[in-house]
């Protein structure tokens, strides 16, 4: 299961990248936010026949209705971001994801110590990523920057969402695929009620389309992961994503490959590795 949790984190990177390209010929964040998760429903919808599963209660309920206004808001959020810093960067802000799932998962289940050794190297990662000079202070200057802040507060909102996720899934009450066409639908309907955007995009069918499906695969991995592992564990893993995002970034957008950059992906991945071993 910790394997699709690798798959999911390549898809990670990649649908990053592919998300600046397309919102960068709509010219807006919210129109890509509702097309984009409308696309996905429909193709998960089609699905449905055969793989729908959603027990419905009081508690299923509530978390499902949780789980779509946090990922609402971390959608928000990370596509603001992606408007203000390098696709690159912001993946490794993205890495601080299993901190705040980290955090509520030692609520729930108790302190395990091995998985904060994660979480620590992640945040050591994003240190170097923001230390420009000789003066050690400049990362917590860097991180006051509205791109970095909005980079981190994503990271928080996905973090937090996965809880709720999990124990939709552990419990029996919804499928991964259930569960995702729920909240892309969810998604694209608040987001388009309340911003109303443009959602009309003929020429953009087919990378609209593409991305879709490898969003699907993304998602449908991580949540399968989450169902049979560690909830922090597997989302450690599936925000391994900098160090594809840093290489494929450089590749379609020519980002330039920076010591820091190299420094906070060596770091982060060391700290998964040292966790799963």
């Amino acid at each position: 299961m910790l394997f699709l949790s690798l798959i999911s984190s390549f898809f990670n990177a990649l649908n990053a990248l592919y998300a600046k390209k397309i919102v960068g010929e709509m010219k807006d964040n919210n129109s890509f936010i509702v097309t984009s998760f409308a696309y996905i429903g429909v193709f998960l919808g089609l699905t449905l026949p055969w793989l729908y599963l959603f027990k419905a209660n009081a508690i299923s309920i509530s978390l499902l209705i949780l789980v779509v206004l946090l990922d609402m808001l971390g959608n928000l959020l990370f596509f603001k971001a992606m408007n203000k810093i390098e696709v690159s960067v912001l993946s490794v802000y993205m890495a601080l994801t299993p901190l705040f799932t980290f955090i509520p998962n030692s609520i729930l289940y108790g302190f395990h110590p091995f998985v904060l050794v994660s979480v620590l190297f992640i945040m050591v990662g994003v240190y170097f990523l923001n230390l420009k000079g000789r003066n050690p202070l400049t990362p917590f200057l860097e991180l006051r920057k509205p791109g970095n802040l909005l980079g981190i507060a994503s990271a928080i909102v996905f973090g937090v969402s996965m809880v709720p996720s999990q124990q939709l899934l552990v419990h029996g009450w919804v499928n991964p695929v259930t569960l995702y066409f729920y909240r892309a639908c969810g998604i694209a309907l608040i987001t388009y009620l309340i911003y109303r955007p443009k959602v009309w995009f003929p020429s953009l069918h087919k990378h609209l389309s593409l991305r879709g499906l490898t969003v699907i695969i993304q998602w449908v991995c991580l949540f399968t992961a989450l169902k049979f592992a560690d909830g922090t564990l597997v989302v450690s893993l599936a925000f391994t994503s900098p160090l594809f995002a840093v290489f494929l970034a450089w590749y379609y957008f020519k980002e330039r490959i920076t010591p820091a950059k190299l420094t906070a992906c060596v770091i982060t991945i060391l700290g998964i590795i040292i966790t799963v071993v």
